[in-house]
């Protein structure tokens, strides 16, 4: 008998045998299923999207692996809302393409399968972006051919008329004079209208609407594209309504770095730091990040850098570190107050903002109304009224040292007569806005002689025709602090004058919007930088604990 007929003889006469073999056959199928049934369920993976920041209609190309051959029911989700079906223009594998709706949320990005949810990316929607050129293969400099006014106030608006300038601005930018003490490592010589002051009010290729920016002086200008700078143009800064210096430059190295512990959740949790970044300001020029570990998801957007961590994990501590060199100035002002714009000049944007109560500034409250005409009484001209309501504060108020904990409100500082810098800033910014006077609350630090920090926060309020004027009332009612000039007398320097020593974080408050429904969010309240959000953390079982250090400076040249 040969081997093949024994074997289907012992089969059939031997029921243990026969019992093996559909024990084997069972087995191999169960592991085949598994096998068959994981491969089906593997969790989509996104690696990168391209580009991180976009605009409604703008096209993002999604990469990764595990999408699914076909989107059947596949989605994507921007910001914790699904795209329409409009929104797709191809569906594979390892890559999906999208159209950017016109109502798109910026935050966390999931691809989402029947089976399972990718890890969150992060998206951030930038509505002013420009839509990308068609890039021409003759590159041609900006030439400017007319300049209307040749002689002008600071922050009145410039018409500039040539060719080659871009149909939109992109990162294009109007650079003008500026009387700023060199640095070893640069002249610091022109200083670029800001979009934070709502500078640029009309761009075409042939033509350019601009105001002159804060701390500009006559001079020349230039317009400068992706293609090149144009030949530069002479211009005449009325200085008639006062003067304003930068004198005194110190850079300073800073570390910012937060911590963060155990972190653990579910397969869709997601932890986002909010870093925040030194604004750039006419007295502030330079702000370079000259290290960040890890890499940031986005190392710009909204004044903050974006670190996340996601997925389910557990690393024990985790450091976001970053590091700036950062140049400051000491600005110098004289202002001849009869001489001032009408302040219907100033940009209409700016005015709106920057007068009307918010979550920082509580200019609508009726005691802060009610103070404001008491102290100004009949007085109409804004440097005056500032001048008074900054004497007022000085007179009758007593600055605390130590910054206050707990849910406070500075309005506590009209009640009891005393309060800290952060208490004396807010009010005295809010004092203003109630007189119409466009104005900030800046937040950041004070660095003293010894080069330690503290949190610190002072103002700045704006004047037609001349520009921004520095206030620091804490400093002026005799905060404690070691200067580096010990000849000034502060009470007077600092209405109008503000030395190196301080580097600025906020102008303002900084509204940041969760990236995610129902996240939790972390504040923190009375710190260097005045934002909504510092930590959002999305997920149902997520568990971590964090600490921000204060910034800390590393070196000083």
């Amino acid at each position: 008998m040969n081997q093949e007929k024994t074997s289907t003889y012992l089969v059939r006469k031997s029921p243990v045998i026969r019992t093996l073999l559909w024990i084997s056959l069972a087995v191999i199928f169960t592991v085949v299923s598994l096998i068959l049934g994981l491969r089906v369920k593997e969790k989509p993976v996104i690696y990168s999207l391209n580009p991180p920041i976009g605009s409604p209609g703008d096209l993002v190309i999604i990469t990764g692996k595990d999408f699914g051959n076909i989107r059947d029911t596949n989605y994507v989700e921007f910001g914790g809302y699904k795209l329409t079906s409009s929104s797709y223009i191809s569906w594979s594998n390892t890559e999906i393409k999208v159209v950017l709706p016109a109502n798109v949320q910026e935050g966390l990005v999931v691809v989402g399968t029947k089976n399972a949810r990718s890890k969150p990316a992060f998206f951030a929607n930038t509505t002013a972006a420009p839509v990308a050129v068609t890039s021409n293969s003759i590159t041609t400099n900006p030439v400017i051919t007319i300049v209307s006014p040749e002689k002008i106030y600071p922050g009145t608006l410039l018409t500039i008329s040539g060719s080659n300038f871009g149909p939109t601005r992109e990162r294009s930018k109007v650079y003008f004079s500026s009387e700023r003490e060199a640095t070893q490592d640069n002249d610091f010589s022109y200083i670029s209208a800001s979009e934070d002051d709502f500078d640029y009010e009309y761009w075409s290729d042939g033509e350019i609407h601009v105001r002159v920016p804060d701390g500009a002086s006559s001079g020349n200008f230039y317009v400068e594209t992706s293609k090149g700078k144009s030949p530069a143009r002479k211009i005449e800064i009325d200085e008639r309504a006062g003067k304003k210096s930068f004198i005194s430059p110190k850079t300073y190295v800073v570390q910012i770095y937060a911590d963060v512990e155990d972190s653990s959740g579910d397969k869709d949790s997601s932890i986002i730091l909010r870093c925040p970044r030194p604004f750039v300001t006419a007295s502030q020029p330079s702000v370079q990040l000259t290290e960040c570990t890890p890499e940031p998801v986005i190392n710009d957007f909204q004044h903050t850098i974006i670190q996340q961590v996601s997925g389910k994990s557990s690393f024990g501590k985790k450091r976001f570190k970053s590091d700036f060199a950062i140049t400051v100035y000491e600005t110098r002002t004289q202002v001849y107050a009869s001489r001032l714009n009408p302040v219907s000049t100033v940009a209409e944007n700016l005015r709106a903002i920057a007068t009307k109560e918010d979550n920082l500034v509580p200019s609508g409250d009726p005691d802060i109304i009610a103070l404001s005409k008491k102290i100004t009484k009949g007085e109409s001209n804004h440097y005056n009224m500032a001048a008074l309501i900054y004497n007022y504060m000085l007179n009758n108020y007593v600055i605390l040292n130590d910054v206050r904990k707990g849910n406070i409100s500075p309005l506590d500082l009209i009640r009891t007569k005393k309060g800290d810098a952060y208490d004396f800033a807010v009010i005295y910014t809010a004092l203003l806005r109630a007189c119409g006077i466009p104005s900030y609350t800046d937040s950041g630090i004070l660095v003293e002689t010894d080069l330690k920090t503290r949190d610190h926060w002072w103002s700045e309020f704006y004047l037609a025709g001349f520009g921004w004027i520095p206030v620091d009332p804490a400093l002026g009612a005799g905060l404690k602090y070691s200067p580096w000039q010990k000849d000034i007398q502060p009470e007077t320097y600092y209405f109008g004058n503000l030395d190196a020593q301080h580097i600025v974080f906020s102008r303002g408050w900084n509204e940041i919007k969760p990236s995610a429904p129902n996240s939790k969010i972390v504040q923190k309240p009375r710190s260097y930088a005045l934002q909504d959000i510092w930590e959002e953390a999305s997920g149902e079982k997520i568990k971590y604990s964090s600490y921000w250090a204060n910034p800390i400076v590393i070196g000083v040249y």
